[in-house]
C-alpha cells in the first residue's frame, strides 16, 4: 500500500509542479466566470465549485508535504553518511546555504581536486 502512495505522491507531485499548470488553471477560472456571469450560474453551483477546489489543493498540499518529508529524510541521511566518512564536514545541510555559498565551496572543492591531481 505505502508503494503505491508513494507511486501516486510522485507522479501527483510532478504533474502539479509543472509550468504547463498554472497557465491551464488561469485559463480554466477566466472561462469559468466568463460562462458564470453569461449564463448567472445558481448559488448552490458557486458553494459547490468552491468546496471541490478547496478539497483539491488540499490534496496537492497533502502530497507536496509527504514528498517534501522525503526529501529531508534523504538530506538527514546524507549528512550522517558525510558525518561518519573521512569527508571534510562543510557540504553538511549545503541545501540550507544560499547559492554564494555553495557555488564558493564548489569552487574550492574543484581547486582542491586540481591540486591532487597535479
Amino acid at each position: 500500500m505505502r508503494w503505491c502512495f508513494r507511486q501516486i505522491s510522485d507522479l501527483a507531485v510532478l504533474w502539479a509542479g509543472h509550468r504547463v499548470v498554472p497557465v491551464t488553471l488561469v485559463a480554466f477560472v477566466a472561462t469559468w466566470a466568463a460562462v458564470g456571469l453569461s449564463f448567472s450560474f445558481p448559488r448552490q453551483w458557486l458553494l459547490l465549485t468552491n468546496m471541490v477546489g478547496t478539497a483539491i489543493i488540499f490534496f496537492i498540499l497533502l502530497l507536496v508535504q509527504h514528498s517534501q518529508n522525503r526529501d529531508m529524510a534523504l538530506h538527514a541521511k546524507l549528512d550522517e553518511l558525510i558525518r561518519s566518512s573521512k569527508a571534510r564536514n562543510h557540504w553538511i545541510a549545503a541545501e540550507k546555504k544560499d547559492a554564494d555559498a555553495i557555488e564558493e565551496m564548489r569552487q574550492q572543492h574543484h581547486d582542491q581536486i586540481s591540486k591532487t591531481m597535479n
